[in-house]
């Protein structure tokens, strides 16, 4: 498992910030929407008890007349002068309360019309009552007209509290939808900031994972870099023994014998040593030039990545008699000199597995520079790269031979990537360096070189 590149953590972390945004504006504007309906609701029960109470005022003006009018006890009076202010006060009440609903508007407009004329009437009903001049018939129509009146009233009051009942549903169920959206909004923004946090979480883990196992893989690497610098020692120290130092020492022991008084007549002898210690030098150059060119050949400097590719490849196939074709571009210019001798590292060790590895007879190697990155590719047609290797490879580094790692740490140096395919028969071996990487490099180069230049020509002044 691959962890988050660094980018794209930004994208997740970005795009959560942008998130947790987005779900807290909506659910602010839920909120605000829920806490509206609430007091919409509130407001329906406030005037609905209003309305009760002006009912409840209404039926108790009218018991406080009746008791009057049976006992003519003043106390009464008082309780119907409460009753009747109290009852002018909730329809005043009711007005501001129902002042944005125009139907409820027009029913006080009618409804206050018929109190006031119920309440004058009974003002004239008191004013009869308190004279000595009591007329029952009088008293009877005004009871009919009262009654009428007060039917009237309560029918609108019944049909504002039908209204309000009405409005009631219709805000508590905007009320509930409200409730349910803010749950909806809750729970999105809990599994939000879990689902970032568990993608956050996962990602130190995999993180912490993947830092472990590379500093192992560094550890590991670290052991077999300085075995392989070992191994290389003792190979160039093997070569230089049994080559460069057999044809030495053969020729001191050509050369010692000139020094003997007997040889100073012998001009044939002195001809023949002078002769065989020649050879011996010539072949002694030939193998220290050969050694010298493995390790680094003066074309790679000289000429460049090409020259050194083609002597390199027909060097390797005359000895290993593997046949290998090199393709490269037609027109193809110099490249800074660090990617060149990465591209030239990377072709050594990717034949020296062909070699080792593959069981191939045959190989191909192909330089490619497109618009964006030089790419070089080296194939062959062997028993191909088992697959748990090729993945613990392509994830760590490990399981493979320190050439592939120091492969990937070259490459990888520069901005690129080192990839190995291995499907059916045969493995390719991929180094891919980004165009940017070169044109820095050959900056990097350039501006090296004129330092250097300038600080001979100060030091020869």
């Amino acid at each position: 498992m691959q962890f988050l590149s660094s980018r794209m953590s930004w994208v997740v972390f970005v795009a959560g910030v942008l998130l947790l945004l987005v779900i807290a504006l909506a659910a602010d504007r839920t909120t605000a929407l829920l806490a509206d309906s609430e007091n919409w609701v509130s407001h329906t029960h406030e005037v609905e008890t209003v309305v009760a109470q002006v009912r409840s005022e209404l039926f108790a003006e009218q018991v406080a007349l009746s008791r009057y009018s049976l006992t003519a006890d003043e106390s009464h009076l008082r309780q119907y002068s409460e009753s009747v202010q109290s009852l002018r006060s909730g329809l005043s009440h009711l007005r501001a309360l129902t002042s944005d609903n125009s139907a409820q508007q027009q029913r006080l407009d009618a409804l206050v019309p018929l109190v006031d004329s119920r309440l004058a009437l009974i003002e004239r009903n008191i004013a009869s009552l308190k004279t000595s001049h009591f007329d029952r018939q009088q008293q009877a129509n005004f009871e009919v007209q009262s009654e009428q009146l007060n039917e009237q009233a309560i029918a609108l009051l019944h049909e504002m509290e039908r209204e309000e009942d009405r409005l009631l549903d219709v805000r508590e169920s905007i009320s509930q939808r409200s409730y349910g959206k803010l749950r909806i909004w809750l729970i999105v923004t809990f599994l939000s900031v879990l689902g970032m946090l568990l993608v956050t979480f996962r990602h130190t883990v995999v993180q912490l994972k993947e830092r472990r196992r590379a500093e192992n893989a560094v550890r590991r690497l670290s052991a077999r870099l300085l075995q392989a610098q070992d191994e290389e020692r003792r190979k160039v120290a093997r070569e230089l023994h049994d080559g460069l130092g057999q044809y030495l020492a053969a020729l001191k022991m050509n050369l010692d014998p000139l020094r003997s008084p007997e040889l100073l007549g012998d001009a044939s002898r002195k001809t023949k040593l002078v002769s065989e210690s020649l050879q011996l030098l010539d072949q002694a150059i030939a193998e220290s030039r050969t050694l010298s060119h493995l390790l680094h050949p003066p074309l790679l400097d000289e000429t460049g990545f090409a020259s050194a590719a083609q002597w390199y490849i027909q060097g390797f196939s005359e000895r290993s008699k593997i046949q290998v074709g090199l393709q490269l571009p037609s027109t193809m210019q110099r490249l800074p000199r660090d990617i060149e001798l990465a591209l030239f590292r990377v072709l050594q060790e990717g034949l020296t597995n062909v070699l080792r590895h593959s069981e191939s007879s045959s190989a191909e190697v192909s330089l490619q520079i497109n618009s964006g990155n030089v790419i070089l590719a080296v194939r062959d047609l062997g028993k191909g790269m088992p697959v748990a290797v090729l993945q613990q490879f392509n994830q760590t580094t490990t399981g493979t031979g320190v050439g592939l790692a120091g492969m990937r740490e070259r490459v990888n140096e520069f901005g690129g990537q080192l990839t190995i395919q291995s499907e059916g028969r045969g493995t390719v071996l991929i180094a891919t360096i980004p165009l940017r990487q070169v044109r820095e490099a050959r900056q990097h180069s350039t501006g090296t070189s004129r330092d250097s230049a300038q600080a001979e020509a100060q030091s020869a002044d």
